[in-house]
């Protein structure tokens, strides 16, 4: 009697043990998938600040107030150029005219870098 009851327990015991492992297993699936996700956005937003901080660094006076207030602020361009207009005591159009298209490209390679950012984004929710 003793041994059937030992291996009934033994038998109950395995199969919650094979259960345990394979949640576990699965467990380290998505761990492993969230990790590569971390590792990734972390390049992105590296680059980014990287590309933010060295722009800033090689741009001055109007295109400078400019450019912080659309990639560091986060300003949209229109407001942006009415602000750095007004403190700069200069007509809208001038600012588009003279000074938006010299910081131009520079906001787009940041809207670039942002869309991979976007992308690694979907990849996370895959399973």
């Amino acid at each position: 009697m003793n041994l059937i009851s030992n291996y009934k327990k033994a038998k109950y015991e395995l199969d919650n043990f094979k259960e345990q492992l394979h949640i576990i297993s699965k467990y380290e699936k998505q761990a492993k998938k969230f990790k590569k996700y971390l590792c990734q956005t972390i390049l992105v937003y590296q680059n980014l600040i990287s590309k933010v901080e060295n722009d800033l660094k090689n741009i001055d006076g109007i295109e400078h107030k400019l450019y912080y207030e659309i990639a560091v602020n986060g300003t949209s361009t229109s407001k942006a150029i009415e602000k750095v207009a007004f403190e700069e005591n200069k007509d809208v159009s001038t600012i588009w005219k003279n000074y938006y298209p010299n910081v131009k490209k520079q906001i787009k390679e940041l809207q670039t870098i942002t869309k991979k950012e976007n992308s690694i984004s979907t990849i996370k929710g895959d399973d």
